[in-house]
């Protein structure tokens, strides 16, 4: 029983392929660094984002951009922070709008060639010794122009003057990136975020959640004075490929929790109070909630995985010169978010994306504030990954049992089915639910339990198939060999006992035939006769066990057992006698022999198996019952009769068939003495001088065992009226005068012992 448990099949092939890739998908769950599982499943996500076109999107969101209009317009990149100054009082005071976000950090005081020169001014008025009331108001002078000329002073008081302006600074994520710079100026930029960090968290953030943040690159003191917000503007691609897939929009940095850039954007743009977090120490990022205005609902890391809703300039793009100049339609702009960044070739912010490699980083952000503007962004969950190790399980073990019980091509139209049909529900589900399981861990489960079971079914499984149809398509009929390569239990090797029916037969006279054609006519003939006679025993399920010369050895019963055998064998031995018919006149008229047949039937129990060597034997069948058929076969000569069968057979398909009993005999081999019959037709197929003569036959017979030789006579004469030339009634006639001659002795029992087989 052991060994049977652990004994291949394709079934248990399918569950271990099915719990291996269960297992690998599981895995990559927990798997920080991805696999290249993962990134095919993303690529796929991808592929359909990039194929499906702009999408709906909110028009709030626009991009006042550096590009090559407003550099040809001012110069190169970095310009003036007076230009900036500019463009944030023109956005306010013409266009009215919500909420600026600046997608660039001011790390560096502007280097104002004014500035200097003023300072030059009063360095060297001082020097002269100038003083009193008069020299105390040039000071004064040059200090109120050199404000005038301080672009860093000037962006600082426009951002102070118009609060509604998110900067953005940078956080590095290792120590080697600022391994170069001084601890103090370090300390003095980290200081300068302070204030913006998460005022409230709920639950507690388990380390490593969520990006580390070990330094600051921060805007300088002037312009951070005036700035109201301020966040981390990070983007982190994916590690497999360098994608922008998702954005996080929290930082630890000095065990504070820091906001992104997009999420102080929208918590100015919702007018909420205040940011807030609910955190799970085992789940993760929970929720963010902007004041009681909106709930944004991360990934257990704080990432937004982003939903791109077409390639570049999705969200509209408008030159910084034009809107300085007032270019720009009022209403294109009024009320809404506006992020400032580059896009002029060679100082924009490219990043690789699901639809584009070369994407505006600015765009970016912008993709995440739409997403949570209007709660499209991708949400994926626990339950998402339950419902694909679900999907991997039920799949696997679907296939399991499908495919080692379906023909190999309903399998694999089985399997292509659900591949196609899971790989359209997958496309509905990322474009309609925004929402997915794993693709290719699912499919990956399809292909590989079919191809598996394709080719253990065709190296182990099918190779018995292939032995059964080898060695019994020539015996067999298509049908019978199918329900064995189905169900190769019904062929036990080695031999079985059953209860079957042998069939025996053999050309009438053929050593007579044989010497009358040219060896090439008779192998001819020959081949014609044994085809036809074995396609008939195939069309009823019959096995042709073997060829000896012109003689057919045949069983019905195995190795597909039929409860009807007998009657196969009745009907199968009546139309193999009306087939001959039709050709032995085919033969006459062709000028060959006349060609007849004589068949022997017996049903009973026989041993029935492969026979024979390892290297080589037979399936083939034994035992009494079998000598039984052959001897019935020789026993037609006694008679005259061509179809012979004993009272075993007769009693299983006496409902069908139409027979005379011929005797009671006793055959060589065999001492039991057994009633036999002449096989003449189908049920009501007998015509009325059958019925008749058959009749008489009957009484004759009868009287002849009564030892009434007479009359007996009379009754055989009586049947060659309505039969002439009956072969039985002639040869009875023959007994009765030969018994009258020389009476049996006073013990005889009217068997009649075959004296020849």
């Amino acid at each position: 029983m052991l060994k049977s448990f652990f004994k291949m099949s394709g079934f248990k092939l399918s569950l271990l392929i099915t719990f291996v890739i269960l297992g690998m998908f599981l895995y990559s769950t927990v798997d920080p660094t991805g696999n290249f599982l993962n990134l095919l499943d993303k690529k796929w996500v991808d592929f359909i984002m990039k194929g499906r076109g702009v999408q709906p999107h909110t028009t709030e969101v626009v991009i006042a951009t550096i590009d090559t209009k407003s550099v040809d317009r001012y110069g190169r990149w970095p310009w003036p922070r007076a230009r900036i100054a500019q463009l944030v009082q023109a956005l306010n005071d013409y266009y009215e709008v919500n909420t600026i976000g600046l997608d660039i950090v001011f790390s560096e005081a502007e280097e104002g060639s004014g500035v200097k020169v003023t300072d030059d001014y009063a360095s060297y008025f001082r020097k002269l010794g100038f003083s009193g009331s008069r020299a105390q108001e040039f000071i004064t002078y040059l200090n109120r122009n050199k404000s005038q000329l301080d672009g860093d002073t000037q962006l600082g008081q426009m951002l102070k003057k118009k609060p509604n302006s998110v900067l953005g600074y940078f956080l590095f994520t290792s120590k080697e990136q600022v391994a170069h710079q001084a601890e103090e100026d370090l300390r003095a930029s980290a200081s300068r975020i302070a204030g913006s960090e998460i005022s409230l968290l709920q639950g507690t953030i388990a380390k490593g959640i969520i990006p580390i943040g070990e330094a600051v690159e921060s805007n300088i003191e002037k312009i951070y004075k005036g700035g109201t917000l301020s966040g981390f503007f990070n983007m982190q691609p994916d590690t497999e490929d360098g994608t922008v897939r998702r954005v996080h929009l929290l930082y630890e940095y000095k065990d504070n929790i820091y906001p992104s850039l997009d999420l102080q954007l929208l918590r100015h743009y919702f007018a909420a109070d205040g940011i807030s977090v609910v955190a799970d120490e085992n789940s993760g990022i929970v929720e963010i909630a902007l004041g009681g205005n909106k709930s944004i609902y991360p990934n257990f890391d704080g990432s937004i995985l982003l939903n791109y809703k077409g390639p570049q300039e999705t969200f509209p793009h408008y030159s910084i010169y034009d809107i300085i100049e007032h270019n720009i339609p009022k209403e294109k702009l009024e009320g809404r978010i506006v992020l400032v960044g580059a896009t002029e070739v060679g100082i924009f912010d490219l990043r690789t994306t699901p639809v584009g490699v070369a994407y505006p980083g600015v765009e970016v952000h912008a993709t995440l504030l739409d997403n949570i503007i209007t709660d499209s962004y991708f949400k994926l969950s626990f339950a998402n990954d339950f419902f694909t190790a679900l999907l991997i399980l039920v799949i696997g073990l679907v296939l399991g049992v499908a495919l080692p019980n379906l023909k190999s091509i309903y399998g694999s139209l089985l399997t292509l089915a659900l591949l196609v049909g899971y790989v359209f529900a997958h496309r509905w589900m990322v474009m309609n639910w925004l929402s997915w399981t794993s693709a290719v861990f699912v499919v990956l489960v399809m292909i590989v339990v079919w191809g598996a079971v394709t080719l253990y079914r065709f190296l182990v499984t099918d190779k018995d198939k292939r032995f059964i149809s080898g060695a019994f398509k020539q015996y067999l009929s298509p049908d019978v060999i199918n329900q064995l390569m189905e169900n190769p239990d019904f062929l036990k090797l080695g031999g079985e006992r059953r209860v079957m029916t042998a069939f025996f037969s053999d050309v009438q006279g053929f050593s007579t035939i044989s010497e009358k054609l040219e060896p090439e006519e008779l192998v001819a003939l020959l081949n014609v006769y044994l085809t036809e006679m074995s396609n008939i025993v195939m069309d009823y399920g019959g096995t042709v066990d073997k060829y000896e010369g012109d003689a057919i050895i045949a069983f019905v019963g195995a190795p597909v057992a039929y409860e009807d055998h007998a009657l196969r064998a009745c009907l199968m031995s009546l139309d193999m006698q009306k087939r001959l018919a039709v050709l032995r006149q085919q033969w006459l008229d062709e000028g060959k022999p006349k060609i007849l047949n004589r068949i022997g039937l017996n049903t009973g129990p026989m041993v029935v198996g492969n026979m024979g060597s390892e290297k080589r034997f037979d399936y083939t069948m034994m035992g009494n019952s079998v000598n039984l058929a052959a001897r019935l076969e020789g026993a037609n000569k006694n008679y005259g009769t061509f179809t012979c069968m004993s009272e075993y057979t007769y009693e299983q398909a006496k409902d069908a068939v139409e027979v005379r009993e011929l005797d009671l005999i006793r055959v060589i081999g065999i001492n039991t003495p057994v009633r036999i019959y002449e096989l003449v037709a189908r049920k009501g197929e007998l015509t009325e001088e059958q019925k008749k003569g058959f009749a008489y036959f009957a009484k004759g017979l009868q009287l002849y065992r009564e030892q009434q030789w007479d009359e007996a006579e009379k009754y055989f004469n009586a049947v060659l009226k309505f039969i002439p030339d009956d072969p039985p009634a002639t040869r009875y006639l023959k007994r009765c005068s030969d018994m009258k001659a020389k009476p049996p002795a006073p013990d005889w029992d009217g068997v009649f012992v075959a004296t020849e087989k």
